[in-house]
């Protein structure tokens, strides 16, 4: 993520709060998001072969049915020939509102899927650790062998049986004999 993309996320975010639309300018980035994510969307947007004229038309199309702060975006972005840093304003913005909120990202990976209540679970401990809303995104990896990984912002917890392993053979190399 960019410092550009954040700047204009806070400004976006001001912006946003002060209209009561914060939501659904979320939302409507998030779309937009989803449209731009493609290689095809990305070069047509920052490819110099494009003339401003083609690609202020495919902004307009880009632009229609969404949040009036998102088009006003979209337009100030590419006068000032900046539309690369549209691909890192969804991230930067959603950060930006869960913090707002006292919200956080979490991610907890496990060598199988987790059920609801275990998730559930897992987001009540991750709150308790945090003191903040978390919010979890499940992955499963085989790599982990058993137990959980918990990431929670910057900090892990490794509960995962690969870490135990590795802490025993730690200490089974420091034993004395």
């Amino acid at each position: 993520m960019t410092l550009q993309a954040k700047r204009y996320a806070q400004a976006l975010h001001s912006a946003a709060v002060a209209a009561g639309a914060a939501d659904a300018v979320l939302a409507d980035l998030q779309a937009l998001q989803q449209v731009i994510s493609s290689p095809a969307a990305r070069a047509l947007l920052t490819s110099p072969d494009i003339t401003t004229a083609e690609r202020a038309a495919v902004l307009e199309k880009v632009a229609r049915g969404h949040h009036t702060l998102v088009a006003n975006l979209l337009g100030v972005l590419q006068q000032r020939h900046r539309l690369e840093v549209l691909f890192d304003v969804h991230p930067a913005y959603r950060a930006l509102l869960m913090a707002a909120r006292g919200e956080v990202e979490g991610v907890v990976e496990s060598a199988h899927p987790l059920g609801a209540d275990e998730v559930g679970s897992l987001e009540a401990l991750a709150g308790r650790l945090s003191g903040k809303k978390v919010k979890l995104t499940v992955v499963t990896r085989a790599d982990v062998l058993g137990g959980v990984r918990l990431r929670i912002g910057n900090v892990l917890y490794d509960g995962s049986l690969q870490s135990q392993l590795g802490q025993l053979a730690q200490k089974l190399a420091q034993a004395a004999v």
